[in-house]
């Protein structure tokens, strides 16, 4: 039986990196519509779906790397300042994407007994925006913008699992990896998501227990979970598992179970490869209340606002005309004279309009010439957009540093560049010009500049030379995969010279050497 809350009839849009799930829930059961890629002809079928059917909303559910999840301590506050607080903290955070959230998940103890504060953010929303902007032009009402972790928040709730003081639930999803959602007290604290394929494990269990166990090296060293609490681990997978339901390794407790053992599993009508964890949580979901939405800003629901207003004011009007029975009359004409009322004072405020537009001819222009306005703007505009803050750079080598735990950081430092390493000059529009100005800030001017931050440290390894530089070059590929930016191994632990600082024991037990690692990003993309 559908909850009062739950939505009737939904499209939903479940997007990896590398494709598009379009489901469909109606009269209680989910289903499979199709599949999408980035590509034009897939553009073409899906602005064919929405010609025909721009009636039933759309809710979005991401499941990508590309969503960073921060916890810090603020001032406690409350009211319309924890707003404006938080606001100006999220856009500190991140800067390059309307899709973000802040909300309280506790409070401190001691000292100033500060609020703790999740902050998260979809950061790059380039792999839907294009679908969502598609559903805009058509003006198709969107209900939300949400995330995997924020659903399996909701699907904890719908299992009676709310209020664990610790949990950790692991979706096994066929395409997209293994997802991976830390809950305190049936909130989301933290989520991530392995790539399928990054793992060198031989089997399924190996490569739980590998990133399970990271993850939770991870939390403790943000201090999220406390280095004697057990973890209990619920696995959600459509693979074939040991007959051992329960398992404990260390603090970690593994359960595990089949998606086709999950709560209203009969109302899920997918073929076998679409069966994927995600899809069946939102049925359980759905059957009770609707997506929540997280990440969309008040311009991607206008038409969803629009709708409710309208189906508000139907209701309103119904309810208004049920009740005042023989009094209809009397309002209408109540409403026709208001009419007149209106057109009335329409037409006194157009000599006001007229003298506004005769005070603005006669209005000064500004005294600086507009082009030189133009360029002083626009100038100011590209500046602006190459701001990029440390903590984004140390947020992402942290996330490396997860793949690779026999490195040892000793030194991160910046340092910027021209990466045309030109020496022409550029008209500027007659504004004055310091002939000592350093070639840095021309680039920055001129858009042109790159941000380089060298990664130094050392990695240790029983195993030899050969297994310490596997770290570094697989500490290389994680940063490249979760950045997309350039790369480069400077300096490896087998590089031996006269500057290089090796040792390793005399039977050979332990190598040890230093490495050295570049970050490149062009500060204009």
């Amino acid at each position: 039986m559908l909850s009062l809350f739950s939505q009737s009839k939904l499209n939903l849009l479940l997007i990896d990196s590398d494709e598009l799930l379009h489901l469909r829930w109606q009269g209680g059961e989910l289903g499979y519509l199709d599949t999408y890629c980035s590509s034009e002809e897939d553009f073409d079928r899906f602005r064919l779906f929405l010609e025909n059917d721009k009636k039933t909303p759309f809710a979005f559910i991401l499941d990508l790397i590309e969503e960073d999840f921060r916890t810090e301590n603020v001032p406690h506050v409350t009211g319309s300042d924890r707003k404006v607080l938080l606001a100006r903290k999220l856009n500190n955070l991140f800067r390059n994407t309307p899709y973000k959230t802040a909300r309280v998940i506790g409070r401190e103890k001691d000292g100033r007994k500060d609020d703790r504060v999740l902050f998260t953010a979809l950061t790059k929303p380039d792999f839907f925006e294009p679908w969502l902007a598609k559903l805009l032009a058509n003006q198709v009402p969107v209900l939300s913008v949400t995330s995997a972790a924020y659903v399996m928040e909701q699907f904890a709730q719908t299992l009676g699992m709310h209020n664990a003081p610790h949990l950790l639930l692991v979706n096994h999803e066929g395409n997209s990896g293994l997802r991976q959602t830390y809950l305190q007290k049936g909130r989301v604290i933290f989520g991530r998501l392995t790539p399928a394929g990054v793992s060198r494990s031989e089997s399924f269990e190996a490569l739980l227990l590998e990133q399970c166990d990271q993850t939770r090296k991870y939390l403790e060293r943000i201090k999220q979970l406390p280095y004697d609490a057990p973890l209990p681990i619920h696995i959600y997978t459509p693979e074939a598992f040991t007959d051992q339901r329960g398992m404990t390794q260390d603090l970690l407790q593994f359960h595990y179970r089949s998606v086709d053992e999950l709560p209203h599993v009969d109302k899920i009508n997918l073929s076998q490869e679409n069966r994927g964890a995600i899809a069946y949580s939102l049925v359980s979901v759905l059957t009770r209340r609707s997506i929540p939405n997280v990440y969309a800003p008040a311009m991607v629901l206008r038409y969803k606002t629009i709708r409710d207003i309208g189906r508000a004011l139907l209701s309103v009007s119904l309810v208004a005309l049920l009740a005042t029975g023989v009094l209809a009359i009397p309002m209408f004409m109540d409403t026709t004279s208001k009419w007149e009322q209106e057109s009335l004072l329409a037409a006194q405020t157009v000599p006001i309009l007229e003298e506004y537009d005769q005070l603005a001819d006669r209005f000064p222009e500004t005294p600086i010439p507009s082009v030189q306005m133009e360029l002083v703007m626009a100038t100011n505009d590209r500046v602006d957009t190459q701001l990029v803050l440390p903590n984004e750079i140390l947020a992402l080598i942290s996330e490396g540093f997860v793949a690779s735990p026999d490195l040892r950081l000793t030194d991160v430092s910046w340092r910027l560049e021209d990466i045309s390493a030109s020496s022409d000059e550029e008209d500027f529009g007659g504004l004055p010009l310091d002939e000592n100005r350093q070639a840095v800030p021309r680039a920055i001017v001129k858009g042109r500049a790159q941000l380089i931050t060298s990664v130094a440290g050392i990695v240790e390894s029983e195993r030899g030379f050969r297994h310490a530089t596997e770290q570094v070059v697989m500490l290389v590929d994680a940063l490249r995969r979760i950045s997309g930016y350039e790369v480069n191994a400077i300096n490896l632990p087998i590089n031996v010279g006269l500057d290089a600082n090796v040792a390793a024991t005399v039977d050979g037990g332990v190598a040890s050497g230093e490495f050295l690692i570049e970050i490149r990003r062009d500060l204009q993309q």
